[in-house]
């Protein structure tokens, strides 16, 4: 009876790590859609537990969530395509969280993305031809690397119409 809550703690923490080896590095929200032609979506990063850092310092999250979106519109006949990247900590709607190595990369029509840097957001914006006005799909990734978090990668995809 007395291993009972070590036995207890032991189940949690392996059920825990089990979700943070999913693709990705951890659980998952849903595609959220913005309106008709925007998305986002977010994928939660556990911190690795080989560094010990100071939890009162506000630099420290345990979890932080990599959030990427996607927004366009129609301007001049052309299709007007804006991703985001950003990183919250404890959850998507957390306050903005720097990790190293962000990055937001748009796959599809067409390929441009940002730079990886040490940042809690990133931004790009390009404008493509938009054939009789119609909106291409769209497909874009969000990712950073830190020494202090498992790999994040998530993505959305915005179709056309």
């Amino acid at each position: 009876m007395k291993y009972l809550p070590h036995l207890l703690l032991a189940t949690a923490t392996a059920l825990s790590l089990a979700s943070c080896a999913a693709p990705g590095g951890a659980a998952g929200g849903a595609q959220t859609d913005l309106g008709p032609h925007g998305a986002e979506k977010f994928v939660l990063v556990s911190r690795l537990g080989g560094r010990v850092l100071n939890e009162n310092d506000p630099n420290f999250s345990r979890t932080v969530a990599l959030v990427v979106r996607v927004e366009q519109k129609m301007v001049g006949g052309e299709q007007e395509i804006t991703a985001s990247a950003s990183a919250h900590r404890d959850g998507p709607t957390g306050s903005l969280f720097t990790v190293d190595g962000l990055r937001v990369h748009v796959t599809q029509p067409v390929d441009f993305g940002t730079e990886p840097r040490k940042t809690a957001g990133a931004r790009i914006t390009k404008s493509i031809a938009a054939a009789n006005g119609k909106f291409k799909t769209v497909t874009a990734e969000a990712t950073f690397s830190s020494p202090d978090f498992t790999s994040g990668v998530v993505s959305v995809t915005v179709p056309g119409n």
